[in-house]
């Protein structure tokens, strides 16, 4: 039986990226990835790499985090992998996202996230997400921005192909940032400092019509934020190789008000 590709996923024959992952990722995070990928195929659940690994991955940048996501129970695949290789396993039933520990540190990964596919929806403005189980598309849908929004398949004879359903492979290439939805700064404001951290990053801009949308009634909501979620940004913004940078330009869009 051939096989039949939803219509709702911006799917590319002519993109394959196993090539590009052989070159790029070490031979035993390659093999850690290929044990993962045959666990979940024995279940029938198809597996991704996903968001910034396949960001970093396109942009010839290291990877330090595999972003493994399937459209299955992750809290099951975890359970399967430590009873076949080992290690130990802590179940997020909350969040259907399991952590396998490994038995041995592979490269530099001591444990590795499991997340099952996701759609997330918002109580109110700026409010913590509430998460349900559901599809790869919903899962690329509910994020960021356009280049972390894509996804590579890893399992059988899939290995290598991407999913773009937003078109981030363009916006990489153009280096642009990007949101997914106009209401995206709104929902969660602390985008705005992730906008800013990636263009200075990457060398990115953040696109006009995503520029407009940090505006007053983003602030308003970023304003009513707890003080430990802004602090974790400017944690992060610490963490940048150039956050005197990052500071300069959330300051000029009036962010510190």
């Amino acid at each position: 039986m051939g096989r039949i590709i939803p219509d709702f996923l911006c799917y590319n024959t002519n993109v394959n990226l196993a090539d590009l992952l052989k070159k790029s990722l070490d031979s035993s995070l390659l093999d850690l990835i290929h044990r993962v990928a045959d666990e979940s195929s024995a279940f029938g659940f198809p597996i991704y790499l996903v968001g910034g690994s396949v960001r970093d991955l396109m942009l010839a940048r290291p990877i330090v985090d595999l972003d493994l996501t399937l459209e299955g129970d992750a809290i099951k695949l975890a359970r399967a992998l430590v009873k076949k290789h080992g290690g130990e396993m802590t179940a997020h039933k909350k969040f259907f996202t399991a952590t396998w520990s490994l038995q041995s540190p592979v490269s530099s990964l001591q444990s590795l996230d499991l997340i099952s596919t996701r759609r997330e929806t918002y109580s109110h403005p700026g409010a913590l997400p509430t998460v349900t189980k559901s599809t790869l598309d919903d899962d690329l849908r509910r994020r960021d921005f356009t280049i972390n929004a894509m996804a590579i398949r890893v399992d059988g004879d899939y290995f290598g192909e991407l999913y773009d359903p937003l078109h981030g492979q363009n916006d990489i290439e153009k280096k642009s940032i990007r949101v997914l939805h106009p209401k995206s700064f709104v929902d969660d404001p602390t985008r705005i400092f992730r906008a800013v951290r990636y263009a200075e990053r990457y060398g990115f801009t953040i696109e006009p019509e995503t520029l407009k949308l940090v505006n007053d009634e983003s602030r308003k909501v970023l304003s009513d934020l707890s003080g430990e979620r802004l602090r974790h940004e400017f944690d992060l913004i610490f963490d940048e190789p150039n956050p005197s940078a990052m500071l300069k330009q959330l300051s000029e869009l009036d962010v510190f008000q």
